[in-house]
């Protein structure tokens, strides 16, 4: 296995994020899978950090003080991958808890499916407070629904995944010109799934189970105004995008639901009324830039 790992840091320090203390577990368990395993920590903290905690395995700081978000992160790290022909990138974000045998699980699935070039994406199962939410199927209007906690394998359905935990294969980023950095921040996972299913690509499923912090799982916790204003942005560019008119309007219609849903379950109310006021903005709103890539 020749795997390159990409984890996101923002407003976070090494020492404090969960995903990177648990690759050090899986280090410390299982040394010997890391020979052809790098780290690239990309930073998009405000002030540079120093890295504290004592990393044995091969890794990469980089601090980007501009904030441009996931895909200009990644794009980083896909590029070095192509250099040091590594034939998966793992996606990680900060706040990911890694069962202590994930990185050796995850080098016996690639080694499995290496020979199957039309898999081009390996991912775990993820849960919040132990629901799953990922992966799930895409389904019409672009509804997701979680598959079911024992599946295992290839899936023969669209399929959407959260990005922290993917690995993808290297050649097919390549094929399709790496991460779309119109999608910078929310929507990149949904945009690179559904392309995977557009161009062909199936989606491998492992029994690995990621305990994540996801923020529409908990408004009140982990989201801010300006975060969920460019959630909805890019929620519905994406739906105008990739979606039929049809599928648009039901989408539509899980705002009307929503807006609803977090009037009664979110302490803010601020959530409830922002979602009216979009919905009604993009109801009369022209065709915007897709960033269809």
């Amino acid at each position: 296995m020749n795997l390159f790992a990409v984890l996101i840091l923002y407003n976070c320090r090494p020492e404090d994020s969960k995903t990177l203390s648990s690759l050090l577990v899986n280090y410390a368990r299982y040394p010997e899978v890391f020979k052809n395993f790098k780290l690239i920590i990309y930073d998009n903290s405000l002030v540079e950090q120093k890295v504290p905690v004592p990393i044995s395995f091969a890794y990469e700081y980089v601090h980007d003080r501009s904030n441009q978000g996931l895909a200009v992160a990644y794009n980083y790290a896909f590029r070095l991958a192509v250099k040091a022909a590594a034939g998966w990138l793992l996606i990680l974000d900060q706040d990911s808890s890694l069962p202590e045998y994930f990185i050796k699980d995850l080098a016996v699935d690639l080694n499995a499916v290496e020979a199957e070039k039309t898999i081009v994406a390996v991912v775990p199962k993820l849960r919040y407070h132990k629901t799953l939410f990922s992966p799930s199927k895409d389904l019409f209007g672009g509804t997701l629904r979680p598959i079911d906690m024992k599946h295992k394998g290839i899936c023969s359905f669209n399929v959407f995944a959260t990005g922290s935990g993917g690995t993808i294969r290297v050649s097919f980023l390549q094929a399709i010109g790496g991460f779309n950095e119109f999608y910078w921040l929310d929507f990149l996972d949904r945009w690179l799934y559904i392309t995977i299913f557009n161009k062909g690509g199936k989606v491998y499923v492992t029994d690995s189970i990621i305990d994540h912090e996801l923020s529409v799982m908990n408004y009140d916790k982990f989201l801010n105004e300006q975060r969920y204003r460019n959630i909805l942005k890019y929620e519905t560019i994406f739906m105008r995008a990739y979606k039929s008119r049809l599928e648009q309007y039901v989408y539509y219609l899980r705002l009307v639901k929503r807006i609803i849903y977090l009037f009664i379950t979110v302490k803010d109310k601020k959530y409830s009324l922002m979602t009216w006021r979009h919905l009604r903005i993009v109801l009369w709103t022209p065709r915007l830039d897709t960033g269809v890539k």
